[in-house]
């Protein structure tokens, strides 16, 4: 399985090197198909303990591979909003997935807290960085309101399930995972509504679309490693 894998995150690789150079939506598309057929794979030939777990994971990462083609429409009136849609079923899914994998309870209520917290750090952000988000402002608040949930219910089930050996590495991997997307999505953000293509840290400058593609497509690897959690 691991070598399997390996070819996978290789040619993830691959592909993403010739998006950043070459910038067209068809290599775009050929750096999300790794992640996708990935989490298949995974899902299919490697037995997962948790196969309902294992198929909203998959199904996630086929709406996010929807998403990466739609995203430059506009509906509405509203930019990207085909596939600020589709990343938001994405997230649903893996949300459902998580919960699926450890279910909810009420002692769970205190995650409200730094969900909440998240989200009014978002809109600070937006204000102090003169995003303007335009007509797509409601949909784009709904849609961080969701990922923001994603990530704390991923950290969440990542860390519950832990029994030891090999359980550390899953969780840690999946951690990773959600973190990276939510900062591809802050990068997204940027350059969509924000009309930046660089962002200075320290004293060095980088483009972003090149830090956007390593932690998105890094990050759905990473995701797609999930299905064995």
């Amino acid at each position: 399985m691991e070598y399997v894998y390996i070819l996978f995150l290789l040619a993830e690789v691959i592909f993403a090197y010739f998006y950043i150079t070459k910038g067209c939506l068809l290599t775009k598309m050929l750096a999300s198909v790794p992640f996708v057929t990935a989490g298949v794979y995974l899902t299919l030939f490697c037995e997962p303990s948790h196969t309902v777990y294992a198929w909203l994971v998959v199904a996630g990462l086929g709406f996010s591979f929807l998403g990466d083609w739609v995203l430059k429409y506009d509906l509405f009136g509203m930019k990207g909003l085909p596939g600020i849609a589709s990343f938001a079923l994405a997230h649903i899914l893996y949300i459902s997935a998580f919960a699926v994998r450890i279910p909810l309870t009420l002692k769970d209520l205190w995650l409200i807290l730094p969900w909440a917290v998240m989200i009014v750090l978002e809109i600070i952000a937006k204000y102090r960085m003169k995003i303007d988000l335009g007509a797509a402002a409601p949909a784009v608040l709904i849609y961080a309101m969701i990922i923001d949930a994603m990530v704390l219910l991923g950290v969440r089930a990542a860390a519950l399930s832990i029994n030891g050996g090999s359980s550390v590495l899953r969780a840690v991997i999946l951690i990773f995972g959600v973190i990276m997307f939510i900062i591809s999505d802050a990068g997204v953000c940027l350059m969509m509504f924000g009309g930046r293509t660089d962002i200075k840290l320290g004293r060095k400058t980088y483009k972003l679309d090149p830090i956007n593609i390593v932690m998105y497509n890094g990050g759905q690897m990473l995701i797609s490693a999930s299905v064995l959690l």
